[in-house]
């Protein structure tokens, strides 16, 4: 008789790892056995590299748990940011607090006659630090909520996690002041280029500057993409290029609203009076072990009005290793 494949194992649910069900707390420690935390708080939660993980194992070696909507979880408690649309890239790391990731200051060539030696570069190559910051992202819940359980209410719980985690990192890589434990965003990064606009909304002229700024730089245009806060895209789509008329700033064409050809994105996590033109695969966005949550029943008085939190949390930094090829505008 052949021998009996093992089940796989039932539908991980965020809200049975809460309740300390046996297959989600059993998952949680194997995430952060092999994966480490800077710092554990909580439980830990599946994420890219597990899932990874699990795809490659044999069925009889835990890859069954793969085909489990562990995907769902990873997504929602370390979402996809706006960078990452960007082409920004995307590191993980395991077992470490700070890693420390190259940055070349490019050199130059020149010509050489026959025989002779090759002229050194100049490059020079220097590390960007990468250490963790913990993002905590919070959710209350109430009783009701908590008991109805169901495929409906877990996806409405993942769908608000995945905004929170989402808002809190992303404003943090993009404006991150390097104070109160948050990371040095994108635009507070030493060594960007800058352009001053006269007033609040830039002119065509002023946008272009920018472009120069960026090829300048040696910046690639067919790499480049606009990053504008919501306020300032309303205002540029309004925004003629010719103060007499003609043609908008922001124009519209293969699926995507573009500035002087090049496409742009939105996020009301980029200030408001800022507009940011950049090559976004120099930027590192770097996770350290896996997302964690801690489920808050007790504190404040939680337990006797039947409320809860729970508290996801990413230990995370943004890195840049060209900081020229960002070029940041403001009035």
């Amino acid at each position: 008789m052949a021998a009996r494949q093992p089940e796989p194992p039932g539908r991980f649910s965020l809200l049975s790892l809460l309740a300390g069900a046996q297959y989600e707390t059993g998952l949680s420690k194997l995430a952060a056995d092999k994966y480490g935390a800077p710092e554990l708080r909580g439980q830990a939660l599946p994420h890219a590299p597990l899932l990874r993980d699990l795809g490659l194992a044999t069925a009889t070696g835990g890859g069954n748990l793969a085909a489990t909507e562990l995907a769902a979880v990873a997504a929602a408690t370390r979402p996809a940011l706006v960078l990452d649309q960007l082409g920004a890239e995307r590191v993980e790391v395991s077992g470490a607090a700070a890693i420390a990731l190259p940055r070349f200051d490019g050199g130059v060539g020149g010509w050489i006659a026959e025989g002779s030696p090759a002229a050194s570069l100049s490059t020079t190559v220097q590390s960007a630090t990468a250490t963790a910051h913990c993002a905590a992202a919070r959710l209350g819940l109430t009783r009701r909520v908590r008991n109805q359980g169901g495929p409906d209410t877990e996806a409405a719980i993942l769908a608000e996690i995945a905004r929170a985690v989402s808002n809190t990192i992303e404003l943090g890589f993009i404006a991150g002041s390097g104070s109160n434990n948050e990371p040095v965003g994108i635009v507070n990064t030493a060594g960007i280029g800058t352009k001053t606009f006269i007033s609040a909304t830039p002119t065509w002229a002023e946008l272009v500057d920018m472009g120069e700024v960026f090829c300048n730089a040696d910046g690639d245009f067919t790499r480049a993409a606009w990053l504008l806060s919501p306020t300032m895209a309303a205002a540029l789509l309004l925004r003629l290029i010719d103060g007499n008329g003609g043609e908008l700033v922001v124009t519209y064409s293969e699926g995507r609203h573009r500035i002087a050809g090049i496409p742009l994105a939105v996020s009301s996590n980029v200030p408001s009076t800022k507009v940011i033109l950049a090559d976004f695969s120099t930027v590192q966005q770097v996770y350290f072990g896996a997302p964690q949550i801690i489920d808050d029943r007790f504190s404040n008085g939680k337990g006797i009005a039947g409320a809860s939190e729970i508290i996801v949390m990413n230990f995370c930094d943004v890195a840049v290793k060209n900081p020229a090829l960002i070029v940041v505008g403001s009035a």
